[in-house]
């Protein structure tokens, strides 16, 4: 029986070791969209590059690998965009220079009041 995996702290540096690619059912079970669309691009890279690859098929398995391919690339774009860590970011800087500021002690009240209108 192999040992178990232990978990450890990791450098802020460090980077993430590349996970096995997943066969298309092991994604599509695992639940995540981005998985499942990796393994239909490399499922589709495979049969557009195969010598056997019937011409019938090859325009349309190469539209289908650029579709799938820019949707991976607007997940990932998405990602990258999460404004939560800019939010943080703002809010360790705001703190810094000024830790009594309202928006940091909750005196600012921002509640919407139609009766103001």
């Amino acid at each position: 029986m192999p040992a178990p995996k232990t978990l450890r702290a990791v450098a802020d540096d460090e980077v993430a070791e590349p996970a096995e690619p997943q066969s298309v059912s092991q994604a599509a079970k695992s639940g995540s969209h981005r998985a499942l669309l990796v393994s239909m691009r490399d499922r589709i890279a495979d049969a557009v590059a195969h010598p056997a690859c019937p011409p019938r098929d090859l325009a349309s398995l190469t539209k289908r690998l650029q579709d799938i391919a820019k949707e991976i690339e607007s997940i990932d774009a998405r990602a990258k965009d999460d404004s939560s860590g800019r939010l943080r970011e703002l809010e360790a800087a705001l703190r810094a220079t000024n830790p009594d500021h309202p928006l940091l002690t909750g005196m600012i009240d921002d509640r919407f009041d139609a009766s103001a209108i």
